[in-house]
């Protein structure tokens, strides 16, 4: 038989399913936005590989060219040329040819590596990522013991002491640090050079 009571009772809802919908739509939103994101990037990069690729062949181009015609295109020239500085445009920074800035401490020189380490991971070749830059290998080569010390073992910057413009010059702190790199630190900057963690780049400094 059918009470009153039971009439009477409201059926059965879970009290906590609009916080569940709330937090799928929270969850849907954050994904939707981390790939709004991730595609951004991905334009930017799409977009500096073809400015790179049109730069090399309007440079292709002018090189096959007699010196009469090459004298005919001086507009065509200063195209390539604003090609070029268009290529070295500084994404996270206000400054628009980083080439002209020149790196004076230890955090500069680990925010260029960054840079050029992220173009090189992009187009798998250091010569591009350096001329994409605007940065000489053999610049890149004395400093880059600073920027790998600073990301493999951040812990071992304290020994090393901290660089006095005035008296010392980057290469003097680039060759404090690498002295200060123990062999497990040498081994793991190895391992992450062949895995394209780091620039594979070699060093050598004398005694």
């Amino acid at each position: 038989y059918i009470t009153l009571t039971s009439l009477q009772d409201p059926p059965p809802h879970a009290p906590y399913s609009p916080f569940i919908l709330v937090s799928n739509l929270r969850a849907h939103l954050y994904v939707a936005l981390e790939k709004n994101v991730w595609m951004q990037k991905r334009i930017e990069e799409l977009e500096e590989e073809r400015n790179y690729l049109r730069c090399q062949l309007d440079r292709f181009i002018i090189s096959m060219r007699s010196p009469t015609e090459q004298g005919m295109d001086l507009f065509r020239r200063s195209e390539v040329w604003i090609c070029f500085l268009d290529l070295l445009k500084d994404e996270e920074d206000d400054s628009s040819v980083e080439t002209k800035k020149k790196v004076k401490d230890p955090d500069g020189v680990l925010i260029r590596y960054k840079k050029i380490l992220s173009t090189y991971q992009r187009v798998r070749s250091m010569s591009r990522a350096f001329q994409i830059h605007g940065v000489d290998r053999n610049t890149m080569a004395s400093t880059s013991p600073i920027a790998e010390l600073l990301l493999v073992a951040p812990e071992k910057v304290a020994d090393v002491g901290e660089f006095d413009p005035s008296k010392e010059k980057l290469l003097d702190y680039a060759r404090r640090c690498y002295k200060t790199m123990d062999e497990q630190t040498h081994a793991k900057v190895q391992s992450m050079k062949k895995t394209h963690k780091l620039l594979p780049i070699s060093y050598r400094f004398r005694n």
